[in-house]
């Protein structure tokens, strides 16, 4: 944009400086010329004379205001033909610029990871999708946590369970034991007693 404002100016200035210096050279001429033919002329008839010297002078001065306008012409052409080259190095320091500015973009836009260069929205994507993996890995683990923390749970009262049932399995054969070697001594010693009685 700044580049077409610049072209723009520059053709503005050029076509300016050419079209005001043939008009000034034309009017000065012309006005050299009307005082020359209203001033250093002589009529006779239909006819105007000159002296020769006269006219050489004329001539001479018409060359020098052709050579200053030539002058002009030529130092505007120069200074247009400087300008064209600022132009032309002004567009290569522009083109190196955007090559500069794409390419600091594009770092700008990429990330190394691993190794390899992607793309910020790339690698974006890739940690939430590792991210995602590690919650969903984390959340399977607590769950599995959770069910072998119950079954463990479970596992503990019924192993209090079966001991207290142990226990009183324990019990009740001592009680029963007991009873029945009170029984059998109770038995020997009514054997005995019948023995010793016969």
């Amino acid at each position: 944009m700044q580049l077409s404002i610049l072209r723009k100016t520059l053709l503005s200035i050029a076509l300016f400086v050419f079209s005001l210096v043939p008009a000034k050279s034309q009017d000065n001429i012309q006005e050299q010329f009307n005082d020359f033919y209203e001033n250093q002329t002589s009529s006779w008839q239909e006819y105007k004379l000159v002296k020769v010297p006269r006219l050489k002078n004329f001539w001479n001065m018409v060359a020098d205001t052709i050579k200053v306008k030539e002058g002009k012409i030529a130092s505007a052409r120069a200074e247009v033909s400087t300008l064209t080259s600022r132009l032309a190095q002004i567009n290569a320091e522009l083109e190196e610029t955007k090559s500069a500015l794409a390419s600091s973009e594009e770092l700008n836009d990429s990330i190394s990871f691993m190794g390899i260069l992607m793309s910020k929205a790339t690698y974006n994507t890739m940690v939430w999708l590792i991210i995602a993996g590690l919650v969903a890995g984390i959340a399977s683990l607590y769950l599995l946590y959770l069910r072998n923390s119950r079954v463990t749970k479970e596992a503990r009262i019924n192993l209090a369970k079966t001991e207290e049932e142990y226990t009183a399995h324990q019990e009740r054969s001592r009680e029963n034991q007991t009873k029945l070697k009170r029984e059998l001594q109770t038995a020997l010693n009514t054997l005995q007693e019948h023995r010793i009685k016969i």
